[in-house]
């Protein structure tokens, strides 16, 4: 089974929402942030939608919500085969 970086593509510099960061990382929806403890609660349209913030610190916010995996389907019918 093969395993791509999924960072090796993603332009890490600079600044950027994190509805971005999201969509630029994930582009197939392979994580879902269920809980988003890692965004201001108060005002979670600014702190996810608005507010400018770099790589490291949304992967920061990502680590501290509770978030699921889906892997592609790819790894999943690798895993039926074991």
């Amino acid at each position: 089974m093969e395993f791509k970086n999924i960072y090796a593509e993603v332009d890490i510099g600079g600044k950027k929402t994190s509805h971005a960061w999201y969509h630029e990382i994930y582009p197939n929806n392979e994580v879902v942030i269920m809980d988003p403890d890692g965004w201001d609660r108060q005002n979670y349209q600014y702190s996810y939608f608005e507010e400018l913030i770099t790589f490291s610190q949304f992967m920061g916010r990502v680590m501290a919500s509770t978030c699921i995996r889906h892997p592609p389907s790819r790894e999943i019918e690798g895993l039926t085969n074991c």
